[in-house]
């Protein structure tokens, strides 16, 4: 479970982030990463969880989410309901084999939690590749925290099929920072060439989002498209 990174999307309750903790430490995994948290102490997480140092040794806390997932080349969002056009599943065993797979190829992936009060935006939604829910009651669908991280966890824990050897050495895909940059790239042609005649643009943003995220590009196809772009920025601004 080394190649499995949880995030904790602004928690709002130390004892829940405890409790995480101890989800983790149950399930063998280690990487934790804190977005804009509410205070906490050493102390108050070893009141929860028992021994905590194999997650605090590696904890790091990021004041926005951008910077948590820079480095991040695949990340899987969460979500008790679909969100249209946004690429969501609920099948936890198939997902929970390819995740495990895709982290023995391509390297760790992350899992992103929201706060829980409010969960994910969609804003915070679009950025993922894709959205796992958990079945549940229809009734009562909703999970605190610790027990939807506990659970997606143990799904990936308890995938025992032989992991799929990795493929040839090849581009690494790219991280969540460059996909940034390729979509900034666009919204500024956007601007530019005044293409949104009418409202805030906000659908065809979060849309453009969508798709560079689908298109599982490397880093030197993110790299490439945006030079591109910004190079028909750069003549378009000359004229």
């Amino acid at each position: 479970m080394n190649d499995i990174i949880v995030i904790l999307h602004q928690p709002r309750d130390p004892r829940n982030i405890g409790a995480v903790v101890r989800a983790m430490l149950n399930t063998g995994c280690h990487h934790l990463r804190l977005v804009d948290p509410c205070p906490f102490d050493p102390a108050t997480i070893s009141a929860v969880a028992h021994r905590p140092d194999p997650v605090l040794a590696n904890l790091t806390v990021h004041a926005h989410l951008s910077e948590a997932i820079a480095d991040i080349r695949y990340l899987v969002g969460t979500s008790d309901r679909p969100h249209p056009g946004l690429p969501w599943r609920n099948d936890v065993r198939q997902w929970a084999n390819e995740t495990r797979q895709r982290a023995a190829s391509t390297g760790p992936v992350a899992i992103l939690f929201g706060s829980e009060g409010n969960g994910l935006s969609r804003d915070e939604l679009v950025l993922c590749q894709e959205i796992l829910g958990l079945p549940m009651a229809s009734d009562y669908p909703v999970l605190n925290l610790a027990q939807a991280v506990l659970l997606v966890l143990y799904e990936l824990q308890q995938v025992t099929t032989p992991l799929a050897p990795p493929p040839p050495p090849g581009e690494p895909p790219a991280t969540l920072a460059a996909r940034e940059s390729l979509y900034t790239a666009v919204a500024d042609l956007i601007s530019t060439t005044n293409f949104v005649k009418s409202g805030t643009g906000q659908a065809l943003h979060q849309r453009l989002r969508t798709i560079i995220a689908r298109a599982d590009l490397s880093e030197r196809d993110a790299a490439v498209l945006t030079a591109l772009l910004r190079e028909v920025l750069r003549k378009l601004e000359r004229r």
